[in-house]
């Protein structure tokens, strides 16, 4: 997923987590903890290829996101407002709630890296995916602005957003325009299908692109 649906639900299942007690604080701590995995993103000043190759190993797996709720529990411990196990347990559900939405797009994630490189994917969504991008803005923002509800908010959300995927992995949905540009062009892939073949949609949902969504 992209990272406007990271943020926003960092920010939901930080409410899910702490209730009306959550402040703003609290809840943009989430916000960036949900889109931290994604930070090596900088891979791609490195090269292309090394990007396509770590991205969604060392920052997405089970020990990493350890590893960096307990860097950012002493950060923000030492730095911020917060004692320490309350920031390490909101990055690491906000951070956790990341590598499990990442399960759902097409290149999966490798959940023992460095131990393991073995992706895990069940293929559903795209990258972009406007209906759950849409759908996590609007519940962060219910969140945000209505801390009595925002357990209910937010229990509501995953039992929508687990219906929703239920039905995408019976019927994937696995391209949209945004989600070409950003594999053909981001990751350098236009005019190597090589490449390409790595991040395309199976060739069952090519060859019924207008069923695709």
């Amino acid at each position: 997923m992209n990272g406007m649906f990271h943020a926003a639900a960092g920010v939901t299942l930080g409410g899910l987590a702490l209730g009306s007690e959550a402040t703003r604080a609290d809840l943009a701590l989430c916000a960036l903890a949900g889109t931290s995995p994604d930070w090596d993103g900088v891979l791609l000043f490195v090269d292309r290829p090394t990007y396509r190759r770590f991205h969604r190993t060392l920052t997405h797996g089970f020990p990493g996101l350890t590893i960096a709720a307990l860097a950012a529990g002493a950060f923000f411990s030492f730095f911020g407002r917060w004692d320490f196990g309350l920031a390490a347990f909101l990055w690491l559900i906000a951070a956790g709630g990341h590598t499990v939405s990442d399960l759902f797009n097409r290149s999966g994630v490798a959940l023992l890296a460095p131990f393991s490189m073995e992706r895990t994917k069940f293929p559903a969504v795209s990258w972009a995916s406007p209906s759950l991008t849409i759908g996590a803005v609007a519940l962060a923002v219910w969140v945000m602005l209505a801390p009595e509800s925002r357990r209910f908010a937010t229990i509501l959300g995953l039992v929508l957003y687990a219906a929703y995927l239920a039905r995408r992995i019976r019927e994937p949905a696995l391209s949209d325009s945004l989600s070409r540009w950003w594999f053909e062009s981001v990751c350098g892939l236009a005019g190597n299908p090589e490449k390409k073949s790595e991040f395309s949609a199976p060739a069952e949902f090519n060859e019924n692109r207008g069923r695709i969504r």
